[in-house]
């Protein structure tokens, strides 16, 4: 008897040494947690605003290191993303923010998706809403390489967005409808001007493109009834029919490079006074600048060797719908070189001609 009441105290004992043992690990393992949490917080408060109340997201396939916080004061959404932006306007994890009116990226952002801060889907029938018409600027790291295309599109109150030396590609339509634009510079790292880039962008005054950029595509600034200053440099060799509508540019100097004027690149924009061509243009196509009311001379180079129908010089007028009627820009004169295609457009259009020469 004595024996079996030795070996039940013995194992009260045991037991109670293992259960003591198991709430001393799980202490340990809570302890490690709310040091990690404390250790995390501690480092998003480092680097963000002090107000900020950090947040952090679970982490997403691919992507790194990928957090967010929000100033509900300030209205500032900062976004901390190593690598590739994974997320559109459809599937952010800060979706459920509305309205910020800034984002700052912290570095180490290289990338933009197509459609990150465009339009995002709302309510049951998944009609589109924009949930971001409410940023005013936009602060992106040196370490940004590429921006999405409609990356930024319909941002309606956007006034301010940097485009770091070292963004090697823009997307189509990247800024869009972002009708309160009103500056930017492009660096020399973006060879291309995608097609639609600044579409519509009504108050945008002032462009500086810099070297190294050797393309401007279709409709680059399209409808910009605001522009004023264009900075192209010699880099750039090609430009489609990029500032239509462009009602407040009143001077423009073309590249060096450029070998041809594309059709309809300057339509429309009636208040265009002055173009300088330079000599290494050999084309310049119809409608080039048709309907530049107010350019009322044209010196054209020796090097021009073929100009199209109502290249310059005209007024076009819609009578209806479907019927466009032209005629001649009062007191046009093209100043040009004898036996060259200047003097010839300027016969066969009965234009006024001043030979140089």
């Amino acid at each position: 008897m004595k024996k079996v009441f030795s070996f039940l105290i013995a194992v009260i004992i045991l037991l109670s040494v293992l259960m003591s043992s198991c709430s001393d690990n799980k202490d340990e393992k809570n302890n490690a947690e709310n040091s990690t949490a404390e250790s995390t917080s501690e480092e998003l408060s480092s680097t963000e605003l002090p107000s900020l109340k950090s947040v952090k997201n679970t982490k997403p396939p691919e992507t790194d290191n990928i957090c967010y916080t929000y100033d509900k004061g300030t209205g500032t959404l900062t976004i901390n993303i190593q690598g590739k932006m994974k997320y559109n306007c459809d599937n952010a994890p800060w979706l459920n923010i509305e309205y910020p009116e800034n984002i700052v990226f912290k570095k180490g952002l290289t990338s933009i998706p197509d459609y990150g801060f465009s339009f995002a889907v709302h309510g049951n029938g998944g009609e589109k809403l924009n949930n971001y018409d409410r940023i005013k600027i936009v602060s992106l790291p040196g370490t940004v390489k590429t921006i999405g295309s409609e990356a930024f599109s319909h941002c309606k109150k956007l006034k301010k967005i940097n485009i770091p030396n070292g963004v090697k590609k823009i997307g189509d339509n990247a800024f869009w409808f972002c009708e309160n634009l009103k500056e930017i510079s492009i660096p020399g790292s973006v060879k291309k001007l995608a097609y639609g880039l600044f579409e519509y962008c009504k108050k945008l005054e002032k462009v500086k493109i810099n070297k190294g950029v050797t393309k401007i595509g279709n409709d680059v600034f399209f409808g910009c009834k605001n522009l004023k200053y264009v900075k192209i440099p010699n880099s750039v060799n090609s430009i489609g029919d990029a500032f239509a509508h462009c009602n407040s540019l009143v001077k423009i100097r073309l590249p060096k490079e450029l070998k041809t004027i594309k059709s309809q690149t300057f339509y429309s924009c009636k208040n265009l006074k002055k173009v300088t061509i330079q000599n290494k243009v050999t084309k310049i196509e119809k409608f080039a600048f048709d309907n530049c009311i107010s350019l009322k001379k044209i010196i054209l180079p020796k090097s021009v060797k073929a100009i199209g129908k109502k290249a310059f010089g005209y007024k076009a007028k819609w009578i209806d719908n479907e019927t466009l009627e032209y005629e001649h820009i009062k007191g046009f004169t093209i100043k040009g070189y004898k036996g060259t295609a200047a003097e010839k457009y300027a016969k066969e259009n009965g234009f006024k001609f001043v030979a140089l020469n």
